[in-house]
């Protein structure tokens, strides 16, 4: 017995068939493919415009928790680059504010004698009295005789640069001339009980720092000699951006009147302070946008109506917003 295969093809109706089935397969899985790629992008727009605003605002609020670190007794008389308060406001209810803040906050190295570094023998203490020391760096910045003469020691002592051997911007680490004495001793330290110096005593450096939004919605961190109203720094500033699309930056200060350590009243947020020194506390506010549109979320885009003295246009867009607020209280004024 013979079997013989048919030799016949799909017919045009099975081919139309499987066209049609394979057509929607793809079209499904393109459609799920798009769907998926849609929604981790728009999560991962909202997790950085999470993520980067909160940095952005723990960073202005420890800024300000830690302002008045290492400043001078009366910054009237020893003005950090012309600026004589400890918080100075600048208010705007058309546009976003800004702030500046002074004290000490970054450790740029260790307080020794003029002459000496780690592995001295070493003696019992830096002198109350001295006027020449060295500072040994522990990073690529240091003190100046400019804009960065400013000098905290161990938050005990406020003295300024007089005269130093410059390496590049630097002040070296050979003999660094004080412009008045200190006024404590600092014990110099052999962890190691042997009798050669190894722990010096923490330098600081006092500076300005601003934050502002620039005409880019971008939020920056300007150390020393910012210009608050346009957001600009000079060459020798340091200029950081720390956040991009900030809709807003607004600020409310309350004060200490009586100097009692208490705040008296409800927080200021137009820019009517009779004097700076007598801020005890900040509200600190940051709005930011995510950087992508949310076809999902249209027409939901509505950031707050008003945020302090500030009045928002209702927009409605696709945008997805997120707004952070934290009252800060001062901790280095009147000895609290």
């Amino acid at each position: 017995m013979k079997f013989y295969k048919s030799m016949d093809g799909y017919t045009i109706t099975e081919m139309l068939i499987a066209i049609v089935i394979g057509t929607l397969l793809i079209t499904a899985s393109a459609a799920t493919y798009i769907a998926q790629n849609r929604s981790y992008t728009t999560q991962e727009s909202i997790t950085e415009v999470n993520t980067q605003s909160k940095i952005a605002h723990d960073l202005i609020s420890n800024d300000i928790k830690t302002a008045g670190f290492g400043i001078p007794d009366d910054m009237n008389a020893d003005p950090i680059n012309g600026i004589t308060s400890v918080i100075t406001p600048l208010d705007s209810s058309f546009n976003a504010d800004a702030i500046t803040i002074v004290g000490g906050f970054r450790r740029i190295g260790t307080l020794w004698p003029a002459g000496g570094s780690p592995g001295m023998a070493c003696p019992d203490s830096i002198p109350m009295g001295t006027t020449q020391v060295s500072i040994i760096l522990s990073g690529t910045v240091g003190a100046n005789t400019l804009d960065r003469s400013y000098l905290s020691f161990d938050g005990v002592d406020y003295a300024q640069v007089a005269s130093c051997t410059m390496s590049g911007d630097n002040c070296s680490s050979g003999t660094i001339t004080l412009d008045r004495p200190l006024t404590a001793t600092y014990p110099l330290i052999d962890s190691n009980g042997g009798t050669n110096c190894d722990t010096g005593r923490p330098v600081y450096l006092v500076e300005d720092v601003t934050y502002c939004i620039d005409n880019n919605s971008t939020l920056r961190r300007i150390r020393r000699n910012a210009d608050a109203g346009t957001c600009n720094a000079i060459d020798t500033s340091d200029n950081e951006a720390i956040a991009e699309n900030i809709e807003d930056l607004q600020f409310a200060y309350a004060l200490d009147t009586d100097s009692d350590g208490m705040v008296d009243g409800a927080f200021i947020n137009d820019g009517n302070i009779p004097d700076p020194d007598l801020i005890r506390s900040v509200r600190v506010s940051v709005l930011a946008r995510a950087d992508r549109s949310d076809s999902g979320y249209a027409g939901q885009g509505i950031p707050p109506a008003t945020i302090e003295n500030r009045d928002h246009i209702q927009t409605n867009d696709d945008f997805r917003r997120r707004w952070w607020q934290k009252i800060v209280t001062i901790r280095n004024r009147w000895g609290l």
